[in-house]
C-alpha cells in the first residue's frame, strides 16, 4: 500500500478503539501512566511485573512483529522497578527488562528493537539462581538510542546522548556523547550550547498538538471516502 485509502471518519473510530483498549486493558498494568498515553496497537504491548510507571503521553507504536515488552523480575525477596519520564517514545520490539531498577529519563527516543537491562539473567556458573545479581540502569533526558541499540548492566547515559544502531554499551556514557560500534566508543561529541529541540517543546502544548494531528490527517485523507477505502482492499491498482 502506497498511501492511506481510509476516510478521516474510519481513523478517527480506530484511534478511538485504541485509546478505550488503552484504558480498559493495558493502564490497569502499569503501577502509574500518565495522561495521554498515545499507545499504537496496544494489544501487542506486554507489561509483567510490579512496579512499572511511565509519565505523561508515553508514546509507544507496537505490531505483532514487534512487540514491546516491560518486564519487572519480581521474586519474594526482591521487586524490581522500571521508571520511565514524560513524552518517552518506543518503537516496536523494544524491550526493558529489570530485576532491580532501570530509570529512563524525559523526552528519550528509543528506535526499534533495542534492550534494556539491567541483569545478565544467569550467572556464570550458576545458572539457575532465582536471584541473579542487578546492576540498576539510568539513562538521563533526551538520549536518542538507535535501532537494535543494547544498554547493559550498571550503565549510566548522560542527558542529550546518542546511542548508534546496534551498538552495544556496557560502560558509562557522558552527556551528548555519540556512541557506536560493538563495543562502542565514542564518535563525536554534540555541542552543549548548540539549542536542542526535544519532544516536550513538541509535545508540552496539548491542545495545539491535537490541533495540529487533527488537521494534518484531515488533510492526508482528504477526497477519501468509505466506497475508495473498500475498492481499494479488494482490486487494488497499480498505485494504491
Amino acid at each position: 500500500m502506497r498511501r492511506d485509502h481510509r476516510p478521516y471518519w474510519m481513523h478517527r473510530l480506530w484511534e478511538q478503539f485504541e485509546n478505550w483498549w488503552t484504558g480498559h486493558f493495558t493502564r490497569p498494568h502499569f503501577e502509574t501512566l500518565g495522561r495521554k498515553p498515545k499507545l499504537v496497537r496496544p494489544w501487542n504491548i506486554e507489561v509483567f511485573g510490579p512496579n512499572i510507571h511511565a509519565g505523561h503521553q508515553l508514546h509507544l507504536v507496537a505490531s505483532a512483529a514487534d512487540p514491546i515488552r516491560f518486564t519487572v523480575w519480581s521474586p519474594q525477596d526482591q521487586a524490581g522497578t522500571i521508571e520511565i519520564g514524560d513524552y518517552v517514545f518506543m518503537a516496536g520490539g523494544t524491550r526493558i527488562l529489570a530485576a532491580g531498577r532501570i530509570e529512563i529519563g524525559d523526552s528519550c527516543l528509543i528506535a526499534r528493537e533495542a534492550t534494556v537491562t539491567d541483569c545478565d539473567w544467569h550467572g556464570l556458573y550458576d545458572r539457575v539462581d532465582p536471584n541473579p545479581p542487578f546492576k540498576p540502569v539510568k539513562i538521563g533526558n533526551n538520549v536518542w538510542i538507535g535501532d537494535g541499540a543494547f544498554i547493559g548492566k550498571g550503565v549510566t547515559i548522560g542527558d542529550h546522548a546518542v546511542i548508534g544502531a546496534r551498538a552495544v554499551i556496557t560502560k558509562d556514557v557522558e552527556p551528548y556523547a555519540v556512541m557506536a560500534g560493538n563495543p562502542a566508543k565514542l564518535v563525536k561529541r554534540l555541542d552543549p550550547d548548540e539549542p536542542m529541540k526535544t519532544r516536550a517543546d513538541l509535545l508540552c502544548e496539548l491542545e495545539t498538538l491535537d490541533r495540529f494531528m487533527e488537521n494534518s490527517y484531515r488533510d492526508a485523507m482528504k477526497g477519501n471516502s468509505t466506497w475508495g477505502w473498500l475498492r481499494s482492499k479488494l482490486f487494488p491498482r497499480r498505485g494504491d
